[in-house]
C-alpha cells in the first residue's frame, strides 16, 4: 500500500467547546453540524474529547441528566492523540491498542483535525481490521479478500492479502512462498 499520511485523510478544523459547556448543549451542537464528537478546552487549551458514545454511556444510560452535566466530567483525558505526518496504519494500530473510534490529529503542537474510523474505511477498507482488533499486531496475522494495491508489484488486486504490515496481490504473496 502506498504511504497515506494522517493528514491527508483527517477531517479538519475540529470543533472546540468550553468545558463549563453542558451535555445537553454538546449533544445539540453535534447533532448541528453533523458531528459526533467534540474537543474540550480551558484556557484556550485543549484538555480532552466527548464523543456521542460517552453522552450516551456516561449520561443517558445511567438515567442522568444531560442538562445538569458538563462535559468536563464526562470527557476522555488525557487526550490520544496522533501526528499528522504519521502512517494512516500506525494510527489505525492506536485506535486498536487504545479502544478508541476517533484520534485528534496534531501538527506542530496543535490539534488540526480528527481522524476516525469511518475516515479510515474510506480510504483503505483493509485497515479496519486493525482498529477492530481483528489482527493480532503489525507483524502477525494474515487477512484476504482486500481490495487496493498491492505492496510488491503496485497493481491493483480485489483480494489482497495483508501479511506483517504489507499487502500482497494474490500472485505476488505466492511467489514469496509464504502461503
Amino acid at each position: 500500500m502506498n504511504f497515506i499520511s494522517v493528514s491527508e485523510v483527517m477531517s479538519r478544523n475540529p470543533i472546540r467547546v468550553e468545558s463549563s459547556v453542558t451535555a445537553e448543549e454538546g449533544a445539540k451542537m453535534m447533532a448541528k453540524k453533523g458531528i459526533s464528537s467534540l474537543l474540550i478546552e480551558e484556557e484556550r487549551k485543549i484538555i480532552g474529547i466527548v464523543t456521542e458514545r460517552d453522552i450516551v454511556t456516561k449520561i443517558a444510560a445511567n438515567g442522568l441528566s444531560a442538562g445538569e452535566i458538563k462535559l468536563k466530567e464526562i470527557m476522555s483525558s488525557p487526550l490520544v492523540h496522533v501526528e499528522g505526518d504519521s502512517p494512516l496504519e500506525t494510527a489505525a494500530e492506536l485506535m486498536w491498542k487504545r479502544k478508541i473510534r476517533r484520534l485528534p490529529v496534531v501538527i506542530n503542537n496543535e490539534i488540526v483535525g480528527i481522524l476516525t474510523e469511518n475516515d479510515i474505511v474510506r480510504i483503505s477498507p483493509g485497515l479496519i481490521e486493525i482498529t477492530r482488533g481483528i489482527l493480532d499486531s503489525r507483524n502477525q496475522g494474515v487477512v484476504k479478500g482486500i481490495h487496493g494495491v498491492c505492496d510488491s508489484c503496485n497493481e491493483f488486486s480485489e483480494n489482497l492479502v495483508y501479511k506483517a504490515g504489507n499487502y500482497y496481490c494474490e500472485r505476488c504473496y505466492s511467489e514469496k512462498g509464504t502461503m
